[in-house]
């Protein structure tokens, strides 16, 4: 596979590498969810050096932050003159995030109408102190962290769509009213902003949740993609990097020996290190990787990230992000009539199942349903 495939549109190159990259954000969340965090053998030495190994999944969702930032900073830096940039922008952004989401809606009203499923779990599965009303309106992030609670384990994953709906609202007129040299200056205010502000909360609020689930908090990551996307434009900022690949590698290599470290120590999602310089690393660790992807096509990662297998599990990659802990909850109720466990070789032969089901019913939404309607969506045109 090419490292770059024009789009549908016709327009700028998608780099498909960066689709292998969202692979590996979505494969990180998905160990997490359905191996570190579920319960195993008591003392046994293999389970919890791999969870120790994995402890760090949950930042597989930095990583769709930063990419995201990449992506739809691109989109608006390309187009901000066009006076069609909104309606084309959000109509396109309508019919790639909203239909899914819905479905999964659909079944968390479905499934919950089954008694034995609604009860699993001491019914965390549905129940919630989060009204049901802000998971329509994505502000669900904004009530996890008022409460606090994470909601109904079942919508769980959709607190990012809060914080990336409310990115969309912002960013094109943040966009729009900067140059784009002004623009890197903005960036780099709420990057250092961002980690001081997840530190007020914790201290003077006394409140994790907020820090980890609220837009202000967690903008960090979303700004070292837009600072990423403003880089590769500016033509001395790019090739000041391509000249200084060495560099980046090294920052690459030692940004991977912290991750290390990190994931031995375990570090969970609301620790007061990952959320003073945990988060803030992570962003700056992918945000590097995605500038070597991107400036360094023909590098042996880019074309290892281009393989066709990965490629396919990036572009499923929402819908099995926000599907694969209801497969997994359903799987293991139907077969066990208890939540996800991994005492023996069959409950984890049905995480293994669900795993499969997953991706097969990614495939086939990407099939028939996500990709008609991704060029349903490409017909508004920011030309």
């Amino acid at each position: 596979m090419s490292p770059t495939e024009p789009t549908a549109a016709g327009g700028a190159p998608r780099i498909v590498a960066l689709d292998g990259l969202r692979a590996f954000a979505m494969l990180l969340v998905l160990v997490m969810h359905d191996y570190t965090i579920i319960p195993t053998y008591a003392g046994s030495a293999p389970h919890e050096f791999f969870k120790r190994v994995f402890s760090l999944g949950y930042s597989g969702v930095d990583l769709f932050f930063v990419l995201s930032g990449f992506l739809i900073g691109g989109i608006l830096l390309d187009h901000r003159s066009s006076p069609r940039l909104l309606p084309a922008f959000y109509a396109r952004r309508f019919f790639r995030i909203v239909p899914i989401y819905l479905l999964l809606l659909a079944s968390f009203f479905i499934c919950r109408q089954i008694p034995g499923l609604r009860a699993t779990n001491d019914g965390a599965y549905f129940q919630s102190t989060v009204p049901l009303w802000c998971y329509f309106l994505f502000v669900q992030n904004i009530a996890m962290g008022w409460i606090p609670s994470v909601g109904p384990y079942w919508l769980g994953a959709s607190w990012t769509l809060g914080i990336e709906e409310q990115f969309y609202l912002a960013a094109p007129l943040v966009i729009r009213r900067f140059t784009a040299r002004s623009l890197i200056w903005v960036c780099v205010l709420v990057i250092v902003i961002s980690p001081l502000l997840r530190l007020n909360t914790l201290y003077r609020a006394h409140n994790s949740f907020a820090a980890v689930f609220l837009l202000i908090d967690r903008a960090d990551g979303l700004m070292w993609g837009v600072l990423c996307a403003c880089l590769v434009r500016e033509n001395p900022a790019r090739e000041w990097l391509q000249r200084h690949g060495r560099l980046l590698v090294g920052l690459v290599v030692a940004g991977a020996v912290v991750f290390a470290y990190a994931s031995a120590c375990q570090l969970t999602a609301n620790s007061r290190p990952m959320l003073g310089w945990g988060y803030s690393f992570l962003s700056a660790w992918f945000a590097f990787i995605v500038l070597g992807v991107v400036l360094f096509p023909s590098s042996r990662a880019s074309r290892l990230l281009s393989w066709r297998p990965l490629v396919a599990l990036g572009m499923t990659s929402y819908f099995s992000y926000l599907f694969h802990w209801p497969i997994l909850f359903f799987l293991h109720w139907l077969f066990f009539n208890l939540p996800p466990q991994h005492g023996s070789w069959l409950t984890g032969s049905v995480t293994l199942l669900a795993v499969l089901c997953t991706f097969t019913a990614a495939w086939a939404s990407w099939r028939w349903f996500e990709g008609p309607l991704l060029r349903l969506g490409r017909r508004h045109s920011y030309e």
